[in-house]
């Protein structure tokens, strides 16, 4: 018996159809994964990966084919299927149609296409299949890539449905308002890229919905929130309103690639629309705005995390970064702050060079304790002024802080899981490379923080500096 047939043979094996190191399959190993009920088919499980990129359309459509048709013919009944199109540009629609026909039969648990981006034509896909009462309600996950999606009120109910993601697929308003209005079950709802919505509304109806994420869809304006038992909402795009209710179970947010000005409007927006949450993750793009001091509260925030990109050349006026005090002082639970600073934006908070007198860099607030923060870190920290006032403001503001973490490389934290340690690649044996600059304000930084920060750190606290590694940057 060949190694790929040892993984599970016979009717309803849920071992998924895969033969990566098999290249001649076996008659016996052909005999048994007929009886396979789910299937993942793309170029590596079909043995394809060895024939020239033109060549593969062709033998990818007539093994699938096969396969699909010798599993209707055997009355096996399919409980996934996970089919890559990739390599196909001229795929003929009523292949598509066809195999989608036999496939979707009651029993039918997770659909996963994903059409090639090369496409001459996009393909719609055939909510007819759909129609079904019985194979509706055995679907328990849809996955679509790259197609048009057109639901209409003749769906049958998906009564099972609990994962929906639609990643470049071409969606109206009113097909995506008639399919969630059949999927009472859902519990995650992923939206990338998609085209055709402006305005998306999640109804009351959508009580099992745990986890949103809508990233990248251009053309949405409007998010109108309406899930009871929502807990985690992830956004990344340019909208003009947020409309959250009834958001009692909210605990985690994380919104980017929002216009200028985005910490102001979470600043201003998030307490009252997400007054639960726990975790927050904000990314600011080319960020402006001074953020206002204002006195709703984020009363059960444990973690907040800010992360100050900018991209744009020539920078935009500096941005205080002083002023983030304002989601400190707004969180009197908060036990985690981090901020990351990206290299790119060096030139956008520094509003003045590091000189002068010590007592140059104390900007008091009188009145404002951080009882519980507990950790601190800011990545790619940098010689701003403004951003060693923040450092300094959390040192003499918050009793209860246990280690504080000044990283002025680019985030060892994220690359190597390990603080301290060179995040080498196994490949190469060297960190990432940086620019002259870049090194350069690395060196001012660790310079910055012995000068004006160390001093004045409690003896109680934990305190780290992270320098450039000096096997790899000289």
């Amino acid at each position: 018996m060949t190694p790929c047939a040892r993984r599970g043979v016979g009717c309803g094996n849920s071992t998924p159809l895969q033969c990566r190191t098999l290249l001649v399959p076996s008659r016996r190993f052909l005999r048994s994964w007929r009886c396979y009920s789910n299937l993942i088919l793309n170029n590596h499980t079909l043995g394809l990966t060895d024939k020239k990129f033109e060549e593969r359309e062709i033998y990818l459509i007539d093994k699938v084919g096969q396969i699909l048709t010798n599993h209707y013919g055997n009355g096996v009944r399919v409980k996934t299927l996970e089919l890559d199109l990739y390599p196909c540009k001229n795929t003929n629609a009523s292949h598509l149609d066809r195999w989608l026909q036999i496939t979707v039969k009651p029993g039918i648990e997770e659909l996963n296409f994903m059409f090639s981006v090369y496409m001459k034509k996009k393909y719609s896909f055939p909510c007819s299949v759909l129609s079904d009462e019985a194979a509706a309600s055995s679907i328990q996950s849809l996955r679509l890539f790259t197609c048009a999606f057109n639901p209409t009120s003749k769906l049958g109910r998906l009564r099972r449905l609990k994962f929906l993601d639609l990643s470049l697929v071409h969606i109206t308003e009113e097909g995506l308002g008639h399919f969630l209005s059949k999927s009472f079950a859902l519990e995650r709802l992923v939206i990338f890229a998609c085209t055709g919505i402006t305005s998306l509304r999640i109804p009351c109806t959508l009580q099992q919905l745990k986890f949103l994420r809508i990233t990248r869809c251009n053309m949405m304006r409007v998010v109108e929130i309406n899930a009871p038992n929502l807990c985690s909402f992830h956004y990344g795009g340019t909208l003009e309103e947020i409309s959250v209710r009834n958001c009692s179970q909210l605990e985690l947010v994380e919104s980017s690639f929002c216009p200028s000005g985005i910490l102001s409007y979470a600043r201003a927006r998030l307490p009252s629309i997400a007054q639960n949450v726990e975790s927050l993750t904000l990314i600011s793009h080319n960020e402006n705005v001074t953020t206002p001091m204002l006195p709703s509260k984020f009363l059960h925030l444990k973690k907040l995390e800010i992360r100050l990109y900018c991209w744009t050349l020539p920078s935009p006026p500096a941005y205080d970064v002083f002023s983030l005090v304002s989601f400190l002082d707004a969180s009197p639970t908060l036990v985690s702050f981090i901020l990351r600073v990206s290299h790119h934006s060096y030139d956008a908070i520094r509003s003045d060079p590091v000189v002068g007198h010590d007592a140059e860099y104390l900007r008091r607030k009188p009145g404002y304790r951080h009882n519980s923060l507990r950790h601190a870190m800011i990545t790619d920290f940098c010689s701003s002024k403004s951003l060693i006032e923040l450092t300094i403001h959390i040192l003499e503001s918050a009793p209860s802080l246990e280690r504080l973490t000044l990283d002025t490389t680019r985030g060892y934290d994220r690359r190597c899981g390990t603080i301290g340690k060179c995040p080498a690649s196994s490949k190469i044996g060297q960190c990432f490379p940086i620019c002259k600059r870049t090194f350069e304000e690395a060196h001012r930084a660790v310079e910055a923080a012995g000068r004006y920060i160390a001093g004045r750190v409690p003896s109680a606290v934990e305190f780290e500096v992270l320098e450039l590694c000096s096997r790899c940057h000289m």
